[in-house]
């Protein structure tokens, strides 16, 4: 093997693609080749074949959608509890309005509810 390996040096590890496509296995096994590099680094050779090490990127998590969204969630709460006074107090005056434009027999007669669904025109 070692011979082989010597001869044919870096084409004898790596699969080969023929002119018509088809691919050949290399000319020694990947177990083969396994072994032979354990023996020459046992020996104190070096290896020239070693694949090079690749450096790959750690990413930051992508974590939870409630936790990515939660700046533009508070954004938009804080934007609405701004108007909200305003939209509480138009919400009563609409309320007691329907109250204060009933007749006198509408309020003595009908309950509260029955005065706002007649002023809705229900």
């Amino acid at each position: 093997m070692a011979h082989l390996l010597a001869k044919l040096g870096e084409a004898a590890i790596k699969w080969q693609r023929t002119q018509s496509g088809v691919w050949r296995k290399p000319a020694i096994s990947a177990k083969n080749l396994a072994r032979l590099r354990r023996e020459t680094l046992l020996e104190g050779g070096e290896w020239p074949y070693e694949k090079p090490v690749v450096e790959t990127k750690r990413r930051k998590p992508k974590g939870h959608k409630h936790d990515r969204e939660k700046p533009q969630r508070e954004a938009a709460i804080q934007k609405k509890l701004e108007v909200v006074d305003e939209r509480i107090a138009e919400y009563r005056k609409s309320q007691h309005e329907a109250m204060r434009e009933a007749s006198l027999m509408d309020r003595v007669l009908l309950t509260p509810k029955q005065i706002r669904l007649k002023a809705k025109g229900g």
